[in-house]
C-alpha cells in the first residue's frame, strides 16, 4: 500500500518546490501575506490549520517551505482543471455531504508511509469570523498512527475574503505555526487532551485580532452578499428580510446599517450586533430558543429560497435534475418545487449528512442518495445547516 500512496510523490515534491520558488513571491504580494517562518523538526506530521481563503494551501506551502499532501474538497478535483491539480499535487479528496471514513483512511495511509499531511479540521471556511466546530475524530487520528502534530493559524483572512461576500478586499493577511508536538509528546495523552490542544491552538476570532491591529480592508460593495450570512434580522426577528448593496445593509422592517472597511457593522439599531460573530450568535441563540415553535411550523413556511439548481451526485459526478426550483422550509421538511412537473420533499430527520461549499453549494445525503443544491451568487447555506441541526436536536456550535 505504501508504494501506491507514494506513487507520483517525487513529481509532487518537485512541483511544490518549483512553484514556490517561481511564483511564491507573487502570491505573497497578491495576498499581502506576511508570515513567521519556523522550521518543522519532526516527520511525519499532521498539520492542522484554520481556513478562510482559497489561497490558504499555497500560503502554507510558502511559509513552511515543506511538502505535504492536502486534504481538499473533491469539488476542486473534478473536470479538466481538477485532473491537472490531482496529477501535479496529489491531494487527498474529501467528499462534501458524505462520510469521512475513506478520507481518514487515506490520511492514515499517507502518514504511515512517512508523508506529511495538512488538513483544515473545521471542514469549512468560517461564516462569521470565529472558528467552526472541530470533530473529535481529528484527535483520534493521533491514536491510530505514529506521527507528530503541527498547528497553524491564519489571521486577517476572514475580513479579507468573508465567505458570504460577493467581492474580495485588499488588506493584510498573516500566518504562523502556533505549536509543534512530537509523537513522544502526544502518545501518552488521551484523545480528550489532544482535542483540547487542537481547539485551543485553532481558536481564531477575526474581531479580537482586528481590535488589536486595526487593519483596513478596502474594496467595492463590501456588504454585498451579506444576506448569505444574515438570514434573520436581530430587530424584527424575521427570516429572509435582509438586503445589501454597496456598503449598505437594510431590512424590510426599516433597520439600516453600514459595513465599514474594518469589518464592523455601523448602525444605531444593531449596536449590540456590530460584528458578524455577534449577529450569527444572535441567529443561533434565537433558533435554539424557538426550537419547539419552529418544529410545529409545518403548515406555514419558515423560509423560502428561489432559483436553485438541483444535481444528484452519481459516482462522484454531478447529474442535473432540475433548475429554477424553489425551496420552502418547514419545521419538519424542505419542499422543492419547480412550479410545473417537479416536486421533491426531504425530511430534516432523514438527512444524514449536510455540508457546504463556498457560499453557493449545499450538499446533503438523504436515504443513501447524495444531492447538491446550487445558486450562482450564493444563498444562505448556513440557514439550512443551522435549521437542520436545531430541528433534529443536534448541537449547534
Amino acid at each position: 500500500m505504501n508504494n501506491e500512496v507514494r506513487k507520483g510523490l517525487k513529481r509532487h515534491i518537485f512541483v511544490y518546490h518549483f512553484l514556490r520558488i517561481l511564483f511564491g513571491w507573487l502570491i505573497v504580494l497578491i495576498c499581502n501575506f506576511s508570515y513567521q517562518y519556523r522550521k518543522i523538526k519532526g516527520r511525519p506530521v499532521l498539520i492542522l490549520s484554520n481556513h478562510n481563503s482559497d489561497f490558504d494551501p499555497l500560503l502554507m506551502v510558502i511559509s513552511m517551505k515543506r511538502h505535504f499532501k492536502f486534504v481538499a474538497s473533491a469539488n476542486i478535483m473534478s473536470g479538466p482543471v481538477g485532473k491537472v491539480i490531482k496529477f501535479l499535487t496529489g491531494p487527498i479528496p474529501r467528499e462534501k455531504g458524505a462520510g469521512a471514513d475513506k478520507t481518514i483512511e487515506l490520511i492514515l495511509e499517507n502518514l504511515n508511509a512517512g508523508i506529511d499531511v495538512a488538513m483544515f479540521p473545521e471542514g469549512n471556511k468560517s461564516w462569521d469570523g470565529s472558528t467552526n466546530f472541530i470533530s473529535r475524530r481529528t484527535a483520534e487520528i493521533f491514536k491510530e498512527v505514529k506521527c507528530g502534530m503541527v498547528t497553524y493559524r491564519f489571521d486577517g483572512g476572514y475580513l479579507r475574503s468573508p465567505r458570504w461576500a460577493r467581492n474580495s478586499r485588499k488588506g493584510k493577511l498573516f500566518g504562523q505555526i502556533v505549536n509543534e508536538y512530537s509523537y513522544e509528546e502526544l502518545k501518552d495523552l488521551s484523545v480528550d487532551e489532544i482535542y483540547d490542544i487542537i481547539v485551543k491552538d485553532m481558536q481564531a476570532d477575526a474581531y479580537q485580532y482586528q481590535d488589536e491591529h486595526h487593519v483596513r480592508y478596502r474594496g467595492k460593495g463590501l456588504a454585498e452578499g451579506f444576506e448569505n450570512l444574515a438570514y434573520l434580522c436581530p430587530v424584527c426577528h424575521c427570516f429572509d428580510t435582509i438586503h445589501a448593496k454597496g456598503n449598505d445593509i437594510w431590512c424590510d422592517c426599516g433597520m439600516k446599517a453600514v459595513y465599514d472597511e474594518y469589518g464592523y457593522l455601523q448602525g444605531d439599531q444593531i449596536r449590540e450586533y456590530n460584528t458578524t460573530i455577534r449577529w450569527n450568535e444572535f441567529q443561533k441563540k434565537w433558533l435554539i430558543g424557538h426550537k419547539e415553535e419552529l418544529k410545529k411550523q409545518i403548515k406555514e413556511p419558515i423560509s423560502r429560497d428561489e432559483n436553485l439548481c438541483l444535481y444528484q451526485i452519481v459516482d462522484n459526478e454531478r447529474v442535473m435534475v432540475k433548475d429554477k426550483i424553489t425551496a420552502t422550509l418547514y419545521g419538519d421538511r424542505v419542499c422543492f418545487d419547480s412550479g410545473d412537473d417537479f416536486a421533491m420533499t426531504l425530511y430534516w430527520s432523514k438527512i444524514s449528512k449536510l455540508s457546504m461549499f463556498r457560499n453557493n453549494s449545499l450538499y446533503l445525503t438523504y436515504e443513501g442518495n447524495r444531492y447538491e443544491f446550487f445558486r450562482p451568487g450564493g444563498f444562505p447555506l448556513i440557514k439550512y445547516f443551522s435549521l437542520w441541526r436545531v430541528l433534529t436536536d443536534k448541537n449547534l456550535v
